[in-house]
């Protein structure tokens, strides 16, 4: 109940008392008084002058019992104000009429609405693919290419670019690529912005995501390629077992299992421009800041080198990897490096900042794709950041080791 002042304003209350009681409420309503046919009596002597003695009220309420009172009739006339008349109860009738019939005009409208939709929108909506950064997308050679009818007139592609890929360029200019890795989830397109904080909680609209997009790292081009390709994508333990999930690049960790790697040495990542296939040379865990390492991190990140620190930076891949493979490397090869984030050293809830790496080496030209995965080995004792060692305990071989820095 609103109990907010009225600010001056007549009572509900007040005005009920004043229609009912016109006497009571003289002073507001002199012209009603004025109205009433009751005569103003004289005073007599025996009230000295007051009228209101207990002899003029017994006497009115005799006059009362034996003859009907002038202030009856005027209530009568007074209570009879706020009854209906035959108009108004038409009015009324004819507005609860208009009140339901807009209330069904209202629902049919959805109901022919909803119906619509059900049974004549559907087709449409599934005849239209969606772009989108999920890990189970199209088969870009064939449903994607329904993307063309987006194409603005006038709009025009990268010279060489892929015809299969022509769709979901022209639906999004960041696409630069297809990631997929048999026997996984992995199979996505891939999307290069201009820093690489874009993608990282953002979907292909530019809304906030926690999944974020996958997307190649900014400082790379996709048209030369660059002697280390890096492509991000983020890995979630939902359900708080400590583990990983099979979605985005959840699946990398499996490559850390030498079985797991013989099943798939060779996975592809199609540009733009043209499809390559590349082999596996190693998956690693490693810290995300340098606190994890003694002020230390491993800039696997590094898209540009020169041959010689190339070579050396090969060598710390080996000794992170939790495999040995028999793919060679040469100081003129380039590779393409899968970074995703672990919870391979959270304990007791508490999170910490590392990262699941696979790198593999592109496939040079005239080359078989064929691997010796028998020749595969699992490294028992890989190279670990200090935080390895600050969770499970024991000492760090590699503290005082050199500390490999890019170089161009």
């Amino acid at each position: 109940m609103d109990k907010t002042p009225n600010n001056g304003m007549q009572h509900p209350a007040d005005e009920k008392d004043r229609m009912i009681h016109p006497v009571r409420n003289a002073n507001s309503n002199s012209d009603r008084v004025k109205a009433s046919p009751v005569r103003e009596k004289k005073p007599s002597a025996s009230s000295s002058g007051r009228s209101g003695s207990s002899a003029s009220i017994h006497k009115s309420t005799r006059d009362a019992n034996t003859k009907k009172h002038p202030l009856s009739e005027e209530k009568k006339k007074i209570k009879g104000v706020g009854s209906p008349s035959p108009a108004s109860e038409s009015q009324n009738k004819r507005s609860k009429i208009a009140f339901w019939s807009l209330i069904g005009v209202t629902f049919a409208v959805i109901l022919c609405f909803v119906v619509y939709v059900s049974f004549f929108r559907v087709d449409r909506i599934e005849e239209t693919p969606l772009v989108s950064d999920n890990v189970e997308l199209y088969d870009p050679s064939t449903a994607l290419q329904d993307l063309t009818y987006r194409v603005p007139d006038g709009f025009t592609y990268p010279e060489g670019i892929q015809e299969k890929f022509k769709a979901l360029y022209a639906a999004n200019q960041d696409f630069v690529g297809w990631l997929s890795i048999p026997n996984t989830t992995v199979d996505c397109a891939v999307y290069q912005a201009d820093d690489n904080s874009y993608y990282l909680k953002k979907d292909l609209s530019g809304n906030y995501s926690r999944y974020g997009t996958v997307f190649m790292d900014a400082y790379d081009d996709v048209a030369n390629m660059k002697r280390n390709t890096v492509i991000y994508g983020h890995n979630f333990d939902d359900d708080g077992d400590g583990g990983y999930e099979d979605i985005i690049f959840g699946d990398i960790h499996q490559f850390l299992d030498v079985d797991f790697y013989r099943t798939t040495p060779v996975i592809e990542f199609d540009t733009i421009y043209r499809d390559y296939k590349w082999k596996v040379i190693g998956c690693f865990y490693t810290n995300g800041s340098s606190t994890g390492d003694n002020d230390y991190l491993f800039y696997y990140i590094a898209t540009g080198m020169n041959d010689e620190n190339f070579m050396d930076f090969i060598d710390e891949v080996n000794q992170r990897s939790y495999i040995h493979t028999a793919v060679d490397v040469q100081p003129t090869d380039k590779i393409l490096t899968l970074s995703t984030c672990t919870y391979f050293f959270d304990r007791g809830g508490s999170l910490e900042n590392a990262r699941c790496v696979l790198v593999a080496r592109m496939v040079r030209d005239g080359e078989s794709e064929e691997v010796d995965v028998a020749a595969a080995t699992q490294n028992e004792n890989p190279r670990y950041p200090q935080l390895y060692y600050d969770v499970f305990g024991g000492e760090n071989p590699y503290r005082d080791e050199s500390k490999w820095v890019p170089e161009e």
